[in-house]
């Protein structure tokens, strides 16, 4: 038996109107025919190089995300035989195509457009991809002009594990607790709040909801039944952060530094890496036809 590989995903929540699955369907499709180039992180690109559409019907689109170096054309460039920056007839010398790109590393992902959760490797061969990075890379994709122009601003979020809650809200002292909800978003208060709340970032001309939490002089906030219900949507379509102090001193939390992981080990003799990511990710049930 071949020692076992780890493999480990995160996930994004995207959110467009309408909510129907082939609008995300679509969505996706588009930005994977447009080429498009985003940042990751540092001088770290990427863009979706690979799209399978096979289980389209059903909401369900599978593929690989390629990173990579891009070079700056325009950038400095430093010999280091005589430890000095290049010249530019050093420079010259250099002729790297538009087209290729350095260090790559591929990383699977799974959309599932019923549930608009984007599913992706944050460990391959030895590379990564955080779920902030992955963040901030789907959504430079989701802004460019024609993906705006046709489907509107996409909100995305990285889904949060539910007990950082817990270990957030047992703070010694809870300062201030800020719950950020962006639109589209689910049931909070009542039957009628999604309607009411969306209405009125429609109307304001606003992207997100913003509810904020200041203890008393001296005090501490103590989260009720209505805070949690509130954080806890947040989790999944937006963030909270606690200001505090504990017995060490001040204490800032964001749940948006402990994204919902899922890990495990696979033989590679007995299976492949898509079939192992596949594996961790909870299965939905197709789409009525």
């Amino acid at each position: 038996m071949a020692r076992k590989i780890k493999v480990s995903a995160s996930a994004l929540n995207i959110r467009l109107h309408p909510h129907a699955p082939e609008t995300y369907v679509a969505w996706l499709d588009a930005i994977y025919r447009k080429k498009l180039i985003a940042p990751v992180f540092g001088d770290r690109h990427g863009m979706i190089s690979s799209l399978n559409r096979s289980r389209a019907e059903d909401g369900v689109l599978t593929g690989v995300i390629t990173t990579f170096v891009k070079f700056d054309a325009a950038a400095d460039w430093f010999n280091s035989d005589n430890l000095e920056e290049a010249t530019v007839d050093d420079v010259s010398q250099i002729n790297i195509p538009k087209n290729m790109h350095y260090n790559p590393a591929q990383f699977f992902f799974t959309f599932q457009a019923r549930t608009h959760r984007f599913y992706f490797q944050t460990y391959s061969k030895g590379k990564t991809l955080t779920p902030l990075s992955a963040k901030n890379f789907m959504s430079y994709l989701s802004r460019n002009l024609d993906v705006l122009e046709r489907f509107g601003e996409a909100q995305i979020s990285v889904v949060q594990e539910k007990a950082t809650l817990d270990k957030m809200f047992k703070i010694d002292r809870i300062k201030e607790i800020s719950i950020t909800i962006l639109k589209p978003n689910t049931d909070i208060f009542d039957d009628d709040f999604e309607q009411n709340i969306e209405a009125h970032l429609a109307k304001t001309k606003s992207r997100q909801l913003t509810v904020t939490y200041k203890a008393d002089a001296n005090g501490s906030i103590d989260p009720d039944d209505d805070i949690k219900k509130i954080s806890d949507v947040a989790l999944h379509n937006g963030s909270v952060k606690v200001v505090g102090r504990d017995e060490k001193g001040a204490v800032t939390l964001n749940s948006e530094n402990f994204p919902e992981e899922y890990h495990d080990r696979y033989d590679p003799d007995a299976q492949t890496e898509r079939s192992a990511f596949d594996s961790l990710l909870p299965i939905i049930a197709p789409m009525a036809r």
